[in-house]
């Protein structure tokens, strides 16, 4: 059994959305910033927000580190790029990690690591550092193609630390496809011509194929981790297939607005007073725009834990609960 579950993410800002709790949006629960129900299938419940939490009573499930719109790269290698903002980063939630695990050692017998038997959820995280980018003035899609090396390099730092520190068990989502995102079919449809949708989806196939080339890219360097370190076990959590097996059949598996969001819409984005949120989320491919349903979420827990959207083994197979 994994008594402890933790997990370092992204979260993006708004009314309703990731770890905000709402009547039509997330639920409450394990970590970051695709709060899909894992921690439920492995019998842990109410998984604690870093900042939330004071003591190690507070964090009998795990721990949460999750941060407003977090980025994988810290600010210096944004202002490298031309680009003037300064973002909670993975960095960040190391440091808040590293300082966790020295109160959590603090309170265990001597010689006990508190990681050894943890699931170390690292992720998603990067798809900021490219909504960042892509809507920065003059930063092209071929420059933003180039932060993926280091996005990549930042998250196969982290896991390498992390086993340095005594983890064993990782699941690391891929990129998901923000091609199929309400804010980026609005933000970038404007301009689109009818040669830039998938026709399969009506999703915009150039930000596709980027997440495609995130994943590769993460994947093969997961590959040599592995290689590395043959006695830990690193799930590829692949996020993107999961969710593009709706937006292939949306009608099959009940999404009717698959490309829609629930919450918000063009004239009042969610969050905003006044914004509009639909009567049932389960029809719809994201909440408000940006992330999604708790639906979707579903989907992607299922085949992450079960297959066929997770590699080399379903987590469910690699971490067995008892």
């Amino acid at each position: 059994m994994l008594p402890l579950m933790i997990k370092l993410a992204h979260r993006m800002d708004g009314c309703c959305n990731l770890q905000a709790a709402s009547s039509h949006g997330r639920r409450g629960g394990h970590v970051a910033c695709l709060d899909v129900p894992e921690p439920q299938e492995f019998g842990l419940l109410n998984i604690t927000a870093i900042q939330v939490g004071t003591a190690p009573a507070d964090f009998q499930h795990g721990a949460n580190f999750a941060i407003i719109s977090a980025t994988a790269n810290n600010g210096s290698f944004f202002a490298g790029k031309g680009m003037t903002i300064n973002p909670f980063s993975l960095d960040t939630q190391m440091l808040w990690f590293r300082a966790h695990v020295q109160q959590l050692t603090q309170q265990n017998p001597v010689g006990i690591n508190v990681l050894s038997g943890a699931l170390v959820a690292l992720g998603e995280i990067g798809g900021n550092d490219y909504n960042f980018a892509f809507g920065s003035p003059g930063m092209t899609r071929e420059r933003v193609r180039a932060f993926v090396p280091a996005v990549v390099d930042k998250l196969a730092a982290a896991v390498e630390e992390l086993i340095a520190m005594g983890a064993r068990a990782f699941m690391v989502p891929g990129n998901l496809p923000f091609g199929c995102t309400p804010l980026y079919l609005r933000r970038f449809g404007r301009s689109a011509s009818a040669g830039d949708y998938d026709p399969r989806t009506g999703c915009l196939a150039w930000f596709n194929a980027f997440a495609e080339y995130h994943n590769r890219v993460l994947n093969a360097r997961l590959d040599e981790l592995r290689l590395r370190h043959p006695d830990v076990a690193i799930v590829y959590a692949d996020w993107y297939g999961a969710m593009m097996s709706i937006f292939q059949s949306p009608g099959k598996l009940g999404f009717t607005n698959a490309l829609l969001s629930c919450c918000g819409n063009q004239t009042v984005p969610c969050g905003q007073p006044g914004c509009t949120v639909c009567d049932d989320p389960s029809t719809y491919g994201s909440w408000d725009g940006t992330h999604p349903t708790e639906a979707v979420y579903k989907v992607i827990a299922d085949g992450v834990l079960h297959g066929p959207h997770a590699s080399p083994l379903p987590l469910a197979k690699t971490c067995p609960p008892s």
